[in-house]
């Protein structure tokens, strides 16, 4: 890909590119409704294609590989989550924000292990979904309160993955990150807690994954709840 040219003194700043969006979900209203719903949100976002099973949507994601899907878990040939791994696996620079209709335990459970980048319910997509799409672009995990919540409770009992320090280990700004991500706030709302930068609280963040060995949110709240730092 050839770089891009330099911008001459006095000449219009590019647009931003638009964030390119495929839709798998099998009731075409649904579809319909998300369209609308993100074409009156920003011209920045540009739905390329829509499938209405999995087979669909794995088919059209070979032929365009967008910046981003939005993907139901109840498709009628295949389980979402299933479909999601498989897109993580062959295209993992492809963000995936799960767009469901059931918020329950076993739900968000399955987004949070095939590595979706965010899960929020059909019911708040009108109130949650730009926020939702605005962070995953940004490269950070959006899972509504709700969502994280169930997720807490359906991971917590399963055993560790692997050994991971205890929280007397990390420092107290660590430990405060790493409850915020368990209550389900996001990076903002916890540097304003704490009063520090956003970049700050992502600098915890990143430190949090190395030393625990967690790599996804799911699995950071799994530990926080583990150990006592907030309640199941």
């Amino acid at each position: 890909m050839s770089p891009r040219p330099p911008v001459r003194p006095g000449a219009p700043f590019p647009a931003p590119a638009p964030v390119r969006i495929v839709i798998v979900d099998d009731h075409k209203l649904l579809r319909d409704g998300l369209r609308a719903l993100l074409a009156s949100k920003a011209k920045t976002l540009q739905i390329v294609g829509e499938a209405g099973t999995a087979r669909e949507g794995h088919a059209l994601l070979r032929r365009i590989q967008p910046d981003l899907v939005l993907l139901d878990l109840n498709l009628p040939d295949q389980n979402g989550a299933s479909l999601a791994g498989e897109i993580r696996s062959a295209w993992p620079e492809i963000k995936i924000l799960i767009v469901s209709g059931s918020g329950d335990r076993p739900a968000c459970a399955e987004a949070a292990r095939a590595q979706a980048d965010g899960f929020v319910r059909k019911e708040d997509a009108a109130g949650e979904l730009w926020r939702a799409i605005t962070a995953v672009m940004a490269g950070q995990s959006y899972f509504s309160p709700v969502a994280a919540g169930a997720i807490a409770q359906a991971l917590w009992k399963e055993p560790p993955v692997h050994p991971a320090p205890k929280p007397r280990e990390l420092a107290p700004s660590e430990r405060e990150v790493l409850r915020g991500f368990a209550e389900g706030l996001g990076y903002k709302q916890i540097a304003s807690q704490m009063r520090i930068s956003v970049r700050t609280a992502e600098t915890y963040r990143v430190r949090l994954v190395r030393k625990l060995g967690c790599s996804t949110r799911a699995e950071l709240v799994r530990y926080a709840i583990r150990h006592g730092l907030v309640d199941p």
